[in-house]
């Protein structure tokens, strides 16, 4: 089971801004999920800091190297629209 460490007022903040990403952010996600790797996540947060995500929860989240990403990160999943 994978660890939700987004909440509070970050997991808002991606909810109300999910399915208004780019296609090569989406198209990343994609790749991610469903080949279950995740060693791209600070690629996904470059791409979502260049459409204006600025929430420093959530680029940590993506950037952290102690993290451990599984299909089901919750961040993945509200990029892709995913409940």
């Amino acid at each position: 089971m994978p660890l939700m460490l987004l909440r509070g007022s970050s997991m808002v903040w991606l909810q109300m801004r999910s399915g208004i990403w780019p296609s090569s952010t989406i198209t990343l996600a994609q790749q991610m999920y469903n080949s279950h790797e995740f060693s791209a996540m600070p690629i996904l947060a470059d791409a979502l800091q260049d459409a204006n995500c600025d929430n420093d929860d959530i680029l940590t989240h993506c950037r952290d190297p102690k993290q451990v990403h599984v299909r089901g990160c919750l961040l993945v999943n509200l990029v892709l629209g995913k409940s």
